[in-house]
């Protein structure tokens, strides 16, 4: 059963029934002042019956109480009365026959901190009924989450003007929508992390060519539709396979960390850096034109040049090639013509930077 659904329809239930009674006490007090003057016989047989009709929606009520966690409070704005339920006082912790003395009512809430008689004469302009939150510290020193429904009865006396609060323990359901809350938290960070793990590289911790080229894909519509400038850079190591053959796969690893930490120090925010397999690299500069990425690419090759040795290795170079996005340019256009100015940096002596035509 759904357990949200029970606590609404419980609390529901709950006004409607009290709010029957009101107008039941209301209908039979308006009987009573039109029977002064009828035979005394007559009174008295009406009297009995409302006693026994009031004594059965008290019997209901109480039941009620008990079925659903449930606390009736009134007040009289006119008296500052307070009138407390038998399950009222069971949601604070004492037993459902203690008699409250004068201002023990009061004391309770301000234990508390619990101003409800402000909280309800705060709304005494709203019409039909109002919700409430608090929570309750129980005499037993447990904690219970309370929620209250609460309406303004107004009379022809207004002396008489009431307000009568259904208040019931939320508790379980409120923790298990904490538990709920957090278990879709968790969930959700999972699978966010299962998202960035999908899109990431585990060695370098850079993007992957599955998120490089869905990221390539997203820009080259915008270059199409703004007419923003677009480079792609691609880059990778000369000569790799020597350091693996010669210092083993574990410092060649090494050696494309520090080559991928060196390219992250180059790049700016908005930019997109991933290893899209082996040795290769690639680098998108958005609002870049070729000459811009001309001065990036010779920057970054000789950041490698300088910094890339790891341990006893002396530092590797590399060999960048550029593209430049054109209009009606795909992603895989662009991304070709990038790896075609990478081959020419390749056959050109390698350690240098090409630009595709």
């Amino acid at each position: 059963m759904d357990t949200a659904w029970t606590t609404e329809a419980a609390m529901a239930a709950a006004v409607v029934l009290l709010l029957s009674l009101a107008a039941w006490w209301l209908i039979q007090l308006r009987a009573r002042r039109g029977l002064e003057h009828d035979v005394p016989s007559t009174v008295s047989v009406l009297a009995r019956r409302r006693r026994k009709k009031l004594a059965e929606m008290m019997r209901i009520l109480s039941m009620a109480e008990e079925i659903a966690d449930l606390g009736l409070w009134q007040y009289y704005p006119a008296r500052n009365e307070q009138e407390w339920s038998g399950g009222m006082k069971c949601l604070f912790g004492l037993d459902h026959d203690d008699a409250l003395m004068e201002g023990d009512a009061e004391t309770l809430l301000a234990a508390n901190e619990i101003d409800l008689v402000a909280e309800v004469m705060a709304r005494k302009g709203r019409r039909g009924v109002f919700g409430l939150r608090m929570t309750v510290q129980r005499v037993d020193g447990s904690e219970r989450d309370i929620r209250i429904r609460a309406c303004h009865i107004d009379q022809e006396d207004a002396h008489s003007h009431r307000v009568i609060a259904v208040l019931m323990d939320v508790t379980d359901h409120a923790r298990r929508e904490r538990r709920l809350k957090e278990s879709r938290e968790i969930a959700l960070r999972e699978a966010r992390r299962a998202r960035e793990l999908a899109e990431t590289d585990p060695l370098t911790g850079l993007a992957n060519r599955r998120r490089i080229m869905a990221e390539l894909d997203r820009l080259v519509v915008l270059v199409r539709e703004q007419r923003q400038p677009l480079s792609l850079i691609l880059f990778d190591v000369d000569h790799f396979k020597r350091v693996n053959d010669r210092h083993g796969h574990t410092v060649g690893d090494e050696v494309l960390r520090q080559i991928s930490m060196i390219a992250e120090e180059q790049v700016r925010e908005g930019d997109i850096l991933g290893r899209i397999g082996g040795e290769e690299f690639v680098w998108v500069v958005p609002g870049a034109d070729k000459t811009l990425a001309g001065l990036a690419a010779e920057r970054l090759r000789l950041a490698v040049a300088m910094g890339s040795g790891v341990g006893k290795t002396t530092p590797v170079t590399i060999s960048l090639g550029i593209a430049a996005a054109r209009p009606g340019d795909t992603a895989l256009g662009l991304f070709a013509r990038a790896d075609a100015a990478l081959y020419d940096a390749k056959h050109a002596g390698r350690n240098t930077v090409r630009l595709a035509a």
